[in-house]
């Protein structure tokens, strides 16, 4: 089975809107309450990027500080484990993955998806010309 999404649309910080391939994930907040979240998923990030502020709304646990580097240079980050629901019709995957959260407020992203985590999960195609995503779960490897 595969789960297909309909490309959302993402406000750039200029002000400009574009629509990009991304999919709600559900996850729970630090009150219990369970929190739909705009993820874009991005292949050309090695690993999930979490916002500082989404970060604080989560109550992730942080640890040691690192900096890390993006299109847009070198910044500070600290490294935590995001854990979320995603789901479309009958299909729901629990997924667990390590991250970093950003600690440059400026910084003005939604919630990332890299390769690490999630990429290894999925076989993932992106059809451009119809603005959707298609994930179809790989299947657990016999070793």
């Amino acid at each position: 089975m595969a789960m297909t999404f309909r490309y959302a649309r993402l406000q750039r910080g200029e002000g400009r809107i574009v629509k990009a391939p991304c999919i709600t994930v559900f996850e729970q907040d630090a009150n219990g309450r369970v929190l739909e979240i705009p993820a874009l998923i991005d292949s050309g990030a090695d690993s999930a990027v979490v916002p500082k502020d989404l970060a604080e709304v989560l109550g992730l646990c942080l640890s040691e500080e690192q900096e890390t580097r993006g299109i847009g240079g070198i910044t500070k980050a600290k490294r935590t484990r995001l854990s979320f629901r995603i789901s479309n019709g009958r299909e729901s995957y629990a997924l667990s993955m390590p991250a970093l959260v950003l600690l440059d407020e400026t910084i003005n992203i939604p919630l990332l998806l890299g390769r690490t985590g999630f990429f290894d999960e999925f076989e993932i195609i992106f059809r451009q010309p119809e603005e959707k995503i298609v994930l179809k779960k790989v299947a657990a490897q016999a070793y």
